[in-house]
Order: structure tokens, then sequence, then C-alpha cells
């Protein structure tokens, strides 16, 4: 499906080029107490891991530094929740958790209240419902707990203080905010995407109620509202598509197609991708199997589809499109202004990226994306955080310095040539 344009633009691409606040001048006061709710991209994970040294490099930090105000984070001293991928060789790439002992304590200053407020693996109902427990369940549970539940009754005793378990929306409006960066709903689609799991796409219905829940929530604070659309999912690097397979082998796509049992607009999963390059070079009987192990991330399953069919990619940017409707129309609804995020995305994965002449992309090990085929690198982020830095000045009457991207990228251990000792 392609959304209606207008003069080139998809619809919610022009929309991003409009206002809806209310702001006419400038507000000196406008991002002084800035509060930042959303899931894992906004959280600043790299590498799979909600880390401290990464995420000070996530968008929503480069923001505040570049605005210079303030933005608490939950930080996660090494080796990350989980802990976080590294290369464990270049040929062949080999990529593996970090092998250390888990942190015994989650949080670097578990006494400060956080301000960016972003639960990795949280959807969008779960942003507005789910509590920081006593006993986890699942690693989305763990993950809240980190940054939702200090201080909190259970560490009463090293914090001083005991106050109510709130939800990241609660704790948001709790802390009242002169501007909210809210960007939530990837999860809704990019977790049944990387699990194979379609039928647990959050219904459209579902969705709107939740984002329109959401935003008249944000709206009670009479902050200003930046708002995000969600990306394409089906093309960040955790799937391969059979054409890079083809390059990799020098066979042509049709016979990689035939040989491995399945369509040549078909994308693999991680765990497929060594499988089928042994069913192309005879060490193994094809076809491709059905399923495949899960790989090293903390997902709800042990085995994933080994692949993702194209006619169930094109029912994923489907939903995506939906989805990201409800959030254009919403935001101009409630007088949010719009970072279109999935245009920016869609631009690099066409175009890729040229910094101090290299050109980086959305491939694996190009530059953009970390080893989780997921998550940006600091580069992706700088990217991202200059994509909504340009809605706030635009929208706010801001004159926040856009983040220097060369400047980062010249830093970035993971932009190639990428080295075994350049890791985080």
């Amino acid at each position: 499906m392609r959304i209606a344009s207008f003069r080139g633009y998809s619809a919610p691409a022009f929309l991003a080029l409009l206002c809806g606040s209310a702001l006419s001048q400038t507000d000196p006061t406008v991002l002084s107490n800035l509060v930042v709710i959303g899931d894992s991209l906004s959280a600043g994970v790299q590498n799979f891991s909600l880390l401290g040294t990464q995420q000070i490099n996530g968008f929503a930090n480069l923001i505040a530094e570049q605005a210079k105000v303030p933005l608490v984070l939950p930080l996660v001293p090494y080796p990350g929740v989980p802990n976080v991928l590294q290369l464990t060789g270049l040929n062949p790439v080999t990529i593996a958790p970090a092998s250390v002992p888990p942190v015994s304590f989650p949080r670097i200053y578990p006494c400060q209240q956080p301000t960016n407020l972003s639960v990795p693996g949280v959807n969008l109902a779960q942003a507005l419902s789910l509590l920081p427990s006593a006993t986890p369940a699942s690693p989305v549970d763990a993950w809240a707990d980190i940054v939702l539940g200090f201080p909190n009754p259970l560490f009463a005793g090293p914090c001083g203080i005991a106050p109510l378990a709130l939800t990241e929306v609660e704790q948001a409006v709790a802390l009242k905010p002169t501007a909210i960066i809210e960007w939530l709903g990837n999860n809704d689609a990019l977790v049944p995407a990387l699990t194979g799991q379609l039928n647990t796409l959050t219904p459209l219905v579902s969705f709107a109620t939740s984002y329109k829940t959401l935003l008249d929530t944000l709206r009670k604070t009479n902050a200003h509202i930046i708002t995000a659309s969600i990306p394409d999912v089906t093309k960040v690097p955790y799937f391969t598509p059979l054409s890079v397979i083809a390059t990799t082998v020098n066979v042509p796509v049709g016979v990689v197609a035939s040989t491995l049992g399945i369509g040549p607009q078909d994308l693999l999963r991680p765990t497929a991708a060594p499988i089928a390059l042994a069913i192309l070079a005879g060490l193994t009987p094809g076809p491709l199997p059905e399923n495949c192990p899960a790989p090293a991330l903390m997902l709800p399953v042990s085995t994933v589809p080994c692949v993702l069919r194209a006619r169930d990619a094109d029912y994923l940017r489907f939903t995506i499109d939906s989805y990201n409707l409800v959030i254009f129309a919403e935001s101009m609804a409630h007088g949010a202004d719009v970072v279109d995020v999935h245009a920016a995305l869609d631009d690099l994965a066409a175009r890729g990226y040229n910094t101090d002449g290299k050109h980086l992309t959305t491939s694996f090990l190009g530059g953009l994306l970390s080893l989780d085929g997921i998550h940006p690198t600091n580069t992706g982020y700088a990217i991202i955080a200059n994509s909504f830095i340009e809605t706030i000045n635009r929208c706010w009457y801001t004159h926040v310095p856009m983040v220097n991207v060369d400047e980062i990228a010249a830093h970035d251990p993971l932009v190639p040539p990428v080295s075994l000792n350049g890791q985080q």
C-alpha cells in the first residue's frame, strides 16, 4: 500500500512539514524541563543492551546536550542489561554477548529520578499500564524496573524515599514537563516482525485508542509535545535480502531462491543466513528449514521462522503505514509536532549517508545500525537527533544547534573500518 501523496510527499511526510503547536514566537523556557518517553530507541539502546556508555549517545541525550538543558538518564553499568553484544571475529564475522558476569546492581545512580523514562521493549499499551515490580516476569518488566523503579519502595533504604510506583506515562506527567519527546509504537510492529508472530501485531483500533489516550494524558501537562512516526522495520539489517546472499556467493538471486526453496523477495532472519550459505555451498541439504534458532536477543521465543515472506513484509508495511496515519492524525488533533522518522530512515536505507569521505549505509556493519541489526549506532542516533532538532527549531522557534554528525562518525567504533579492539 502507498499512502496518498501531495506534490511528491507521502501524506505523513507532508504533514510533518506542518506544525501542530500554538507557539508563534520564541519561548525561552520551552525546553527547560524536558521529559522523554518511548522505548529502546529513545532509551539509546545499541548492540541490544541498555548500557550507560551507549545511553549517552542516544538521540534524546544529544538533543538535550545541544539545547544545553538537563536530561537525567537511568545509566546502567557495564556490561549492560542484557550483556552488550560485541564482535568476536571478523573473518567470518561473529557476534556474542560480553563474556563477563551480568550487572550485580542495574543503576549507577539509583536515587536519581530519570527524566528520560523510555523503557526498552514496551509497546504503546504497556507505556500506559506497565508498573515496576518486585518480581519481574519478563525482560520488559526487568527494563521497566531499571528505568521506573528507582527510587521506589523496594529501595527506600538507600534512597531514603518510597514514592508510589508509576507507569512511564504517569511518571512523565508527575514531572511537570515543559516539553515532551514521545516516540512510542515501534514495538507494536517490531516485536511481531522479529519473532515472526504477526498475529501479535496490535490491532489498529487498539493502537488508535491507546494513542489517543496517550496524547490526551500528555496534553493535560500543558507541555509542548514532539511525536515521531514508526520506521519500516523490514529495512533493518536484522533481515537479509536474498540479493545480499546472492552477491556473497556470486550466484543469481533466482538460483539462490530456488535452492533454498523460498521466494526471491523473501528476507532471512539472522540465524537463517549461515544455514543458507551452508546449503548453497553444498555442505548441508536444502531447502531452508521452516524454523531457525532465535538470535542472541531477549526475544520471548526460542525459535523464529527462518524467513520473513514477502507477503508478510508487505503486511507489516501496510500495518506500519496505518499506525503512522493514526500518529499524524492524533498529533495534529492534540497540537503536537511530528518528526517523520519513517521517511528519514527510508531515505537512509535508499541513499545512505556521506560523512568525511565515507559512505555509510543501513546494511550490516554499514555504520548506521549497530550489531543487533535493529538499533542505531552513535552516528545513526546523531542523524535522528538532527531530524528532531529541525522540527523543534521550526515549530518552537528555538535555535538549538544541529549535531555535528561528522565529528561523531569520526569516533564511532561501528563506523567502518570496524576492528575488534574498537568496541565500546
